[in-house]
C-alpha cells in the first residue's frame, strides 16, 4: 500500500472550508446570542466529523450503504436539534418550546449527508491489494 501525499487532500480541506462557510454565517444568523451562535457551530463541527467518517466507510457501489448513511445523518438532525435545545435551555429557560424541530432535523440531516457524499467523492483513493475471502478457496496454480 502506498502512502498519499499531502496535496491530494487539498480538494478534501476545500471541501470542509465550503461547508463551514455555508454553517458559520447560517448559525450566526440564525441564533440569537453569541454563546449559542459558538455551541452551535461546534455541535455541527462535531456532526461533520462523524458523518464524513461514517461515509468513508460505506460501500458507495451498494445502496445500502447510502441507505446507512442516511440514518446516521438523521440521527445526527435528532442530535443538532437536542443539543440546540440543550442550549437553549441553558441560556433562555422561559423561552423555550420550540415546535420547528422538524425543519432543522431535516435541514441538518440533509447537508451532513450532502457533505459526507462529497467528502467521500472527494477523499484520496486508496491502493488496497485484492485478497480472497475467508469464504473463498485460493485456486492452485
Amino acid at each position: 500500500m502506498r502512502s498519499l501525499s499531502p496535496a491530494k487532500f487539498i480538494p478534501v480541506a476545500l471541501i470542509w472550508v465550503l461547508a463551514l462557510g455555508l454553517v458559520v454565517p447560517s448559525m450566526f444568523f440564525y441564533h440569537p446570542t453569541t454563546e449559542v451562535f459558538i455551541s452551535s457551530v461546534g455541535m455541527i463541527f462535531i456532526l461533520m466529523l462523524l458523518a464524513s467518517w461514517v461515509g468513508l466507510r460505506f460501500n458507495p457501489k451498494k445502496p445500502i450503504g447510502y441507505f446507512l448513511l442516511s440514518i446516521v445523518t438523521v440521527v445526527s438532525g435528532f442530535m443538532a436539534v437536542q443539543g440546540f435545545d440543550a442550549v437553549y435551555v441553558l441560556y433562555f429557560a422561559p423561552a423555550g418550546g420550540r415546535w420547528d424541530a422538524i425543519v432543522e432535523i431535516s435541514i441538518v440531516a440533509a447537508f451532513l449527508f450532502l457533505f459526507a457524499l462529497i467528502n467521500l467523492l472527494f477523499w484520496p483513493k486508496r491502493e488496497v491489494d485484492a485478497q480472497a475471502d475467508s469464504g473463498e478457496k485460493t485456486q492452485n496454480p
